[in-house]
């Protein structure tokens, strides 16, 4: 398995870019975990907002949003003060109701995957706080990226116990 060159994963879109401040390093003199992770969040909301369309606006008006239900961090490379990094997301499946998503956190400098987090989102009702199947409206936005990344030539360490009940080469219901 080839990981992703940094060209490969700007095809993705980069959600965000930043250079690494002082106050993300540790004892050990490289980026902190819980930086990494607050990287890799800050890349979700803009993900999910501008991309996917679940946003504050979104939520506001329908009551409907999404929450993580599953999480897996691998640490690939570290990250030192003063790299710049960027996050990418790419979505490995979908079904009516959840995302398969894995978020990529690149060191720009060095040209090295960092970190990634594969993770499960589930579409819910904030009234009763139950999954529901995502309007047409956020499927419309889905499908279309499901397809280009589906089509990316490169793979990344997955879990093995994270997924949707459908694979990405499946239609959404």
């Amino acid at each position: 398995m080839t990981a992703p060159t940094i060209d490969d994963l700007d095809q993705l879109g980069a959600l965000l870019r930043r250079e690494v401040p002082p106050e993300f390093e540790d004892f050990n003199g490289h980026v902190n975990v819980r930086h990494h992770y607050a990287l890799h969040m800050d890349g979700a909301e803009v993900a999910f907002e501008d991309h996917l369309g679940i946003g504050r606006e979104w939520i506001r008006r329908t009551g409907q949003s999404s929450f993580s239900v599953a999480q897996h961090m691998l640490f690939h490379h570290e990250i030192l003060v003063g790299h710049e990094v960027s996050m990418h997301m790419r979505l490995l499946g979908a079904s009516d109701k959840a995302l398969h998503v894995l978020s990529v956190l690149a060191n720009r400098t060095t040209g090295e995957v960092a970190s990634t987090l594969e993770y499960v989102e589930v579409y819910v009702d904030l009234t009763t706080r139950r999954t529901m199947s995502m309007p047409a409206e956020i499927v419309a936005q889905i499908e279309p990226m499901m397809t280009r990344h589906a089509a990316l030539m490169w793979v990344l360490p997955l879990s093995g116990r994270l997924g949707t009940s459908r694979r990405p080469d499946e239609a959404m219901a």
